[in-house]
């Protein structure tokens, strides 16, 4: 049985804030269901050349575009001040969504399934393409938001997801962030020594317990996580919240100011999306990055609100929608797919567009060993 849950968690694409998650309960945390060996903490003496970035071939709708890897972070502007006492309210202020009852799942074993930890692992593919946009940042997911936020240097950030588990994790990270003054401190509190202090730390800063045995339950699957990331970025000469003490000291303090908010948001329901939409008007912020996951692939067709709901982010020319697209059986990841977030729209808003593939055709051929990101420009006829 265990086996069973193990293969059917590395078998999945990660999801945020539309169908698919894992069980929820009042009872105590499940222990992680994962038993991959975890990386040594040092640090590889030599530096491996990052992989090749392929540009899968693409349908007509897909100029393609090679993000670039390299070991330098374009500089992006310092963390903002943090955020005055009326900014900080007004981010607090805008709607959850209600807890759905049935989570989806990319296939009927899989509903309600929880993901406490992203499995996406070439998120640098959007480095590019998102690096200093500033402005604001929507997105899906456990972790994926960390590594964004350090590139995109938003102003304001809004992580979403319908599963309050998901939002647990995102307590227990906040509280971390506070604890940890490097990413060295932040990565170590997952290590097996620290396990009795880090519980003592998180009951003192969050009041929901079931953060504390959330990370005492899945310290270890937490611990692969993060260490796998820092590990493959530092491989690539990607610097990362994770492997580069800038980035981490920024999104730090964009935590630490009060500027980062994690909320119960559906992306089909009908308050969260739109009240952060009035927030970030407010705010006097453009969302520049939306990013939605793989949760186009768990729908038949497009969802009128889904449309309205991303119509009414404050957005410009600039703003972007990240998705992924699962090709798990040929590399154990994801094609990564950038688009102008108003072409986006603009093809949803056409006669006859109802589902992905009308939007970006069939999913592309992925090659494994490669990057695989596509950039879609092409507006609708």
């Amino acid at each position: 049985m265990r086996a069973h849950r193990i293969a059917l968690w590395l078998a999945v694409g990660q999801l945020a804030c539309s169908p698919g998650r894992a069980r929820t309960s009042s009872s105590p945390e499940p222990a992680a269901p994962v038993v991959v060996p975890a990386p040594t903490r040092e640090t590889p003496r030599a530096i491996e050349p990052p992989p090749p970035v392929t540009v899968v071939s693409p349908p007509a709708a897909v100029e393609p575009r090679t993000p670039q890897v390299d070991a330098t972070l374009i500089e992006g502007p310092a963390a903002p001040a943090p955020a005055s006492p009326a900014q900080h309210a007004r981010l607090l202020d805008s709607p959850e969504d209600p807890e759905p009852k049935l989570r989806g799942g990319i296939v009927k074993e899989l509903e309600d399934v929880s993901y406490i930890v992203g499995n996406e692992w070439s998120l640098d593919a959007f480095r590019e393409v998102i690096t200093g946009l500033g402005g604001g940042y929507v997105g899906v997911g456990p972790d994926q938001a960390y590594l964004m936020m350090g590139w995109q240097r938003p102003e304001f950030a809004w992580l979403i997801d319908y599963d309050p588990k998901v939002m647990r994790v995102h307590a227990m990270y906040h509280a971390l962030l506070r604890h940890c003054g490097s990413r060295k401190e932040f990565l170590a509190a997952f290590e097996p020594e620290a396990t009795d202090a880090i519980a003592e730390v998180l009951d003192d800063a969050v009041a929901d317990d079931r953060v504390r045995r959330l990370y005492r339950n899945n310290r270890d699957m937490f611990r692969w996580r993060l260490r796998s990331i820092e590990r493959k970025l530092a491989r690539r000469r990607v610097p990362s919240w994770l492997t580069d003490d800038e980035t981490y000291a920024f999104v730090r303090e964009l935590v630490l100011g009060g500027r980062v908010r994690a909320l119960r948001v559906n992306l089909l329901d009908e308050l969260g999306m739109v009240g952060i939409a009035q927030a970030a008007r407010e705010l006097g912020v453009v969302v520049r990055v939306v990013y939605v996951s793989n949760a186009e692939e768990y729908w038949e067709q497009y969802a009128p609100q889904f449309e309205r709901n991303l119509a009414a982010l404050p957005s410009d020319a600039r703003s972007l929608l990240l998705r992924t697209r699962l090709v798990w059986q040929v590399n154990r990841d994801y094609v990564y797919n950038a688009q102008p977030l108003q072409d986006f729209l603009a093809w949803l808003a056409a006669p006859g567009v109802e589902t992905l593939e009308d939007v970006v055709g069939p999913k592309p051929p992925a090659q494994r060993d490669r990057i695989n990101f596509v950039l879609t420009t092409a507006r609708p006829p």
